[in-house]
């Protein structure tokens, strides 16, 4: 029940849900975080495309995935890609973090990430659906648009940092930024837009 408040508390107070996950089992909250995301998407997104029978606009750049049955394997795919990516990402903040002559905590990186990702996942399924209800064919500018939603994951992700790691807010800043930039060139191979 803890967990499921600290859901739904960060995505209107991130500061409060950032104090809720202090003392909180790390990183089991961040990997239910991103497996409970990684559910949202594959059920609530590329289950219903596969369902419908659409295509991406895009070809997949997987080789072992067709661009006709991409979204009926992204069911499958996404939630071992996430956590990949999750797991990935953690790695590399705390590697920079211990670089830098910081004292680190990757279970407390993960348990951070895990539940942004979640909080900012959740309402990206919503929007997600928005324009597939729509009808707005823009990949493009869905991709900018979820873009946009990383800076609030960077916000939430930026305070994590600060007050559980203890590090200035720029660094948890600098982090974040860091973050989005080494999973993006790993999104565009692994994920298409759903519309």
């Amino acid at each position: 029940m803890d967990f499921l408040l600290a859901w739904f508390t960060g995505l209107h107070n991130p500061v409060r849900m950032i104090e809720m996950l202090k003392g909180k089992p790390a990183p089991l909250w961040g990997l239910k975080g991103t497996l409970l995301r990684a559910l949202l998407d594959s059920l609530l997104v590329y289950l219903p495309l596969a369902i419908m029978g659409r295509e991406p606009t895009f070809p997949s750049w997987l080789s072992f995935v067709s661009t006709d049955s991409y979204y009926s394997v992204s069911v499958f795919l996404f939630p071992v890609y996430l956590v990949g990516l999750w797991l990935l990402l953690s790695s590399l903040i705390h590697l920079i973090i211990r670089i830098s002559g910081f004292r680190s905590n990757i279970d407390q990186i993960m348990n951070i990430s895990g539940m942004a990702a979640l909080i900012v996942g959740s309402v990206l399924v919503f929007w997600d659906w928005i324009w597939i209800a729509a009808g707005w064919k823009n990949e493009i500018l869905l991709g900018i648009s979820h873009l946009l939603f990383s800076v609030w994951a960077l916000v939430i992700a930026s305070i994590g940092f600060k007050r559980i790691l203890g590090l200035s807010t720029r660094f948890s800043i600098f982090l974040n930024v860091i973050w989005i930039l080494a999973g993006m060139p790993l999104s565009m191979i692994f994920v298409r837009p759903p519309v």
